[in-house]
């Protein structure tokens, strides 16, 4: 408020109180005695008056300074501007902590890159080899290609086998699967382990290889002439068919249904050996190697992505809580001075409000002393030439004021050159985190 004191009207006080009749009473009787040093019951009446409304005014304002304390102290920052360098530096440390946290994760997926490209390394000048490694397809595809192979010559042998089968195409069926998924299976097992032997250096592993794929695929011509045969036995109706089958082995087919039968299952063990023959690299052990190499350079790859993304993230949270602090802490900078403000303002006008009671009070002591001199023939009191004192107290200074401000500043400065110190250290991190292609360079010039 502008005028948070009760003003006092000095014509109505002077009404009210009686101070010209008083005085001019008093006067009368030649009273106050000239001697009398202290107030006469009048004055000491006009006083207390004066000094109740000043009490009322010093409760009051007491009540406003405890009401702007309470404000200045609300004002967390600007009460513990210590606590800013603090956490500054806690949030320093934890950045520096978290860098070299990634940087040990780092260490080690690239010690297990340059293990990975000794082992690649060594594979190579042992085989001799000079190109990459083949993409190998996915399992399920190469899965999925035998269990196709298996499941047509199943359906085709059906068709020929169900002939003279007592359980007709139930037998048929079953008697197709058994044959197919041997020739089949054996096919792929063959393709996977023992035709990519014919790639290896050693002139003795080569051998194997070809000695392995020339008598799978002997095998394979035998058993389907074999089910050919155990087709004619069954479309004869012999008994024992599997047995007549062997006996029938080293004549020729007697259907053209049998010779169908035995180019569908060489071309279904073909199908089956290719297919495990390209389901990894054709040089054995290669594909592993290659596979191990590659997954560590993921690896690595990923540890660098995940470090950035965490770096990046707690370098955004340090920087846009530093900056929070910032416009709070300017923003509180501002509040406390208005705050300052208004009760500077305050402790002036309860300053000019003393004096004027004080002026008022020796306005009425005045008319009063006025009327008592007219209507008395003795001297006054010399201290009715004097002034009246109102007894005052000075109301105290805000805890706010001690708060200087060389160390807001420099709270300020401290929130500054941590936003600065945490980017610096994000872009050291940042540089330190080696590329896949620098430490591939780096290993091949080592």
């Amino acid at each position: 408020m502008d005028d948070p004191f009760i003003q006092i009207d000095r014509a109505e006080a002077a009404s009210s109180l009686r101070l010209r009749e008083r005085g001019a009473e008093q006067g009368a009787l030649e009273l106050p005695a000239a001697s009398m040093q202290t107030l006469d019951v009048v004055e000491a009446e006009v006083a207390a008056f004066i000094q109740d409304h000043f009490e009322r005014a010093q409760i009051d304002a007491a009540n406003s300074i405890r009401t702007y304390d309470s404000r200045l102290n609300s004002l967390s920052l600007i009460a513990n501007l210590s606590s800013i360098r603090t956490q500054a530096k806690i949030a320093l440390s934890d950045f520096k902590a978290e860098v070299a946290t990634r940087r040990g994760r780092l260490t080690t997926s690239r010690d297990a890159i340059v293990d990975s490209y000794a082992e690649l390394r060594d594979f190579r000048k042992k085989t001799d080899l000079r190109r990459p490694a083949h993409d190998a397809p996915p399992t399920s595809a190469t899965i999925g290609t035998i269990l196709v192979c298996w499941l047509l010559e199943t359906i085709a042998n059906s068709m020929f086998l169900r002939l003279g089968d007592s359980m007709g195409w139930l037998g048929g069926v079953i008697a197709a699967a058994v044959v197919g998924a041997i020739n089949v299976g054996v096919a792929a097992v063959v393709g996977r382990l023992v035709w990519p032997l014919v790639n290896r250096r050693e002139p003795m592993m080569r051998s194997i290889g070809w000695l392995g794929i020339v008598a799978w695929f002997v095998l394979t011509v035998l058993w389907n002439l074999l089910a050919g045969h155990y087709r004619d036995a069954k479309s004869l109706a012999l008994p024992s068919p599997e047995t007549a089958a062997l006996g029938m082995l080293g004549s020729g087919l007697e259907s053209i249904y049998s010779y169908g039968l035995l180019i569908a299952g060489m071309v279904f063990a073909f199908g089956a050996a290719i297919s495990g023959y390209k389901m990894d690299d054709p040089y054995p052990g290669y594909g592993p190697v290659a596979r191990r190499h590659a997954s560590r350079c993921e690896d690595y790859v990923a540890e660098i992505e995940d470090a950035t993304e965490e770096l990046t993230g707690i370098r955004n949270d340090a920087v846009g809580e530093a900056t929070d602090v910032r416009m709070e802490l300017g923003r509180q900078l501002a509040q406390r001075q208005q705050i300052l403000t208004h009760r500077d303002a305050f402790r002036r006008r309860y300053e000019e409000y003393a004096e004027h009671l004080e002026a008022t009070g020796n306005a009425l002591l005045q008319e009063y002393r006025t009327a008592n001199r007219a209507a008395r023939s003795t001297p006054v009191p010399a201290r009715f030439d004097m002034a009246w004192t109102l007894p005052r107290a000075p109301l105290p200074r805000a805890p706010g004021e001690d708060v200087p401000r060389s160390a807001i500043d420099a709270a300020e400065a401290d929130l500054e050159q941590t936003v600065t110190d945490i980017s610096a250290a994000f872009d050291e991190a940042i540089e330190s985190f080696e590329p896949l292609d620098e430490l591939k360079r780096r290993i091949a010039d080592g």
